[in-house]
């Protein structure tokens, strides 16, 4: 999978580098293996023959420090004609390319265009990190490219993973790490089960290495499917933990504990400088006639959340060191080490006992046991008063301080105490804070079915749906409320007659009338009825050749009592079968019951995990079934006139 990527501010267009090699013929052996992966990956323009990434643990003289040479060399095949392609090497303030190649099968240069510059990736800006992409073409199958290329990692604590997939099929990948005596490296192979992955060790006493080399074949590209949880969670890779080596008689650490991670993180967080002067005067606006704690950091929490835009900086130093409080008050915006900066300086000046918080979010699988800054991606504040602990995330808009959001629920915490630290976990949600429920009363009037309706929408959900409501124009906010409680029916054919106030902390309610054209059909003395407009995870089958897990984004709670007042002269002839399935992960349950002249549809769905692994795709998909029948059945009333 290609990843868009568009290169912004300082970038340098190299140029286009000329070669006039297209008259040469197209070597047969090339082309006859392009056909036969043609045949393999259908969809895929071009694949990798051999991919090759070495890295060389050294003594940098220059630096007086370890560092890491990394050599790649892979071979491209064109499966197709007119084919382009982009290859990226990533590279930051710790890091540097040194040198680059791209060639024909005969060792010739290859025609190609070269663009250097900082880049940014949907919402994320890569404040040091840069790019080199280098964009080709060919007009043949069967071309083969080779590339090459060499970059350094001047400090080892930022290499952290590597993985043996890539944006495209690959036929061979292999990856070697060559680390001396005198260093210690640790390789943790994480997801090898059902890889074929080759592993040597070879021991150099002539140069005083050892090499440790892993070879997978047949490798398929990244995962192309939609809702995919994080790589790391299922893609097989070798974590790269560099603890220490000893050079000269004296030792270096690097990152051999989670105390040397700690203490590199206070590191940088000791640099920052408070300007209490330009914070105090609106904490205190902020908290005037407050007397608990936890109206102050509401006060203070919301009005972070409210007024200063979230912004992300990631990689080199800037994915790691908090902005200066003060610089992110008077800007209005920041990251998130900036926003929990100044959410913690702001309390503090509260009197409130707020610390800098590390946390590596849902998309990464790794606990603080791992020495490594593979752990966390994220930073938080929490608010310690006793026992109790309030963990605040400024970037998450509309989050009320109870709730905590679901990409951070369950992951543990690093809490700044001073020289030390602690190491704490966000606790889970129940699965009730996430309750959206439904209450329907319908009408049978001239064939069609009338009603009023009231939905109530707490947890995850509302906090999103808070989200988009506050950025639309009141003149159109009616709309979208009507598009939120219409689910798969017309929202035309509703009637928004009120919402509750976009509150943070209470749940959001809408009230509507609706008329349904499409939900009725006579035939003969018989009406035909569908209760459910909404019809949750109706063809939400999995597909059968998808091999990585589903990230529902978030769990679910749907609650839906619909009940339908059995018109005069007639009486129920026909109720679908009910759907009751469970286990750990979901839950379905569907019925129609019969009381006291009415009929009563009651529904509830519950996902009780986010990630559905690839084990439970069959009984997903089972579930699945059996609730498309079921909505796909319908209510019968026949008349007894």
């Amino acid at each position: 999978m290609i990843r868009c990527i568009s290169l912004i501010a300082v970038m340098c267009f190299v140029g286009h580098i000329p070669f006039i090699a297209f008259s040469q013929k197209v070597d047969e052996e090339f082309l006859a293996k392009a056909k036969a992966f043609k045949e393999e990956f259908p969809d895929e323009d071009i694949v990798l023959l051999s991919s090759r990434s070495q890295y060389d643990f050294r003594f940098s003289k220059k630096q007086n420090s370890l560092e890491v040479a990394l050599k790649e060399a892979n071979q491209y095949l064109t499966l197709n004609s007119n084919v382009e392609y982009t290859i990226r090497n990533y590279y930051n303030d710790n890091s540097y390319i040194e040198s680059y190649s791209l060639k024909t099968a005969r060792g010739k240069s290859f025609d190609h265009d070269k663009y250097c510059g900082h880049y940014r990736q949907g919402d994320i800006f890569y404040s040091d990190a840069q790019l080199c992409a280098y964009h080709f073409e060919s007009l043949y199958q069967g071309r083969l490219i080779v590339y090459e290329s060499g970059k350094v990692y001047k400090d080892p604590k930022y290499l952290t993973y590597t993985f043996f997939h890539e944006d495209i099929p690959s036929q061979k990948r292999e990856i070697e790490l060559k680390v001396p005596d005198w260093a210690e490296v640790e390789l943790v192979e994480r997801n090898f089960e059902g890889y074929e992955i080759r592993k040597e060790v070879k021991k150099s006493e002539k140069e005083g290495t050892t090499s440790y080399i892993y070879t997978l074949e047949n490798v398929e590209a990244f995962p192309k499917e939609d809702d995919v949880p994080g790589y790391l969670h299922f893609l097989p890779h070798i974590l790269i933990l560099t603890k220490s080596y000893t050079y000269g008689g004296k030792k270096e650490t690097v990152l051999a504990s989670t105390d040397d991670l700690y203490r590199w993180y206070a590191s940088l967080t000791a640099l920052n400088q408070v300007d209490t002067g330009k914070l105090k005067a609106k904490v205190d606006e902020l908290t005037q006639g407050l007397n608990s704690t936890e109206e102050k950091i509401k006060a203070v929490y919301y009005w972070v959340q409210d007024n200063i835009q979230y912004i992300a900086f990631e990689n080199g130093l800037a994915g790691f060191k908090p902005e200066d409080s003060h610089k992110v008050f008077f800007k209005r915006y920041g990251d998130c080490k900036g926003m929990a900066n100044l959410t913690k300086d702001m309390l503090k000046l509260a009197g409130i006992d707020a610390r800098l918080t590390w946390i590596g979010t849902s998309k990464i699988p790794y606990s603080y046991d791992i020495p490594s800054l593979a752990v966390d991606n994220h930073m938080i504040c929490t608010v310690i008063e006793g026992d109790k602990r309030y963990i605040l995330d400024a970037t998450e808009k509309f989050n009320p301080v109870s709730l905590h959001a679901e990409r951070i629920q369950g992951k543990q915490i690093m809490i700044e105490d001073g020289s030390s630290y602690l190491i704490e976990e966000v606790p889970q949600e129940p699965l009730e804070r996430y309750l959206c429920k439904t209450d329907l009363q319908f009408e049978l009037a001239d064939q069609k079915l009338q009603g009023k309706g009231a939905y109530t929408i707490d947890g995850e959900y509302k906090k999103n749906l808070l989200n988009v409501a506050n950025s639309i124009e009141n003149e159109k906010l009616e709309k979208f409320m009507k598009s939120i409680v219409s689910g798969n029916g017309n929202p035309d054919q509703f009637e928004v007659s009120e919402y509750s106030e976009l509150k943070r902390e209470q749940p959001l309610e809408i009230v509507y009338r609706f008329t349904l054209e499409n939900h009725v059909n006579a035939f003969d003395k018989e009406l035909y009825l569908d209760l459910d407009f909404i019809e949750e995870f109706k063809g939400g089958k999995v597909k059968e050749e998808r091999k990585v897990p589903l990230d529902f984004g978030r769990k679910v709670f749907r609650e839906t009592v619909a009940e339908l007042t059995i018109p005069q002269g007639y009486k129920v002839n026909y109720v679908p079968e009910p759907v009751s399935v469970e286990n750990e992960y979901f839950k379905f349950d569907l019925k129609y019951e019969l009381q006291s002249g009415k009929v009563v549809y009651t529904k509830e769905i519950k996902i009780f995990d986010k990630l559905l692994p690839a084990s439970q795709f069959n009984a997903w998909n089972n579930a699945v079934k059996k609730l498309n029948q079921f909505y796909n059945d319908q209510l019968i009333l026949q008349s007894h006139e």
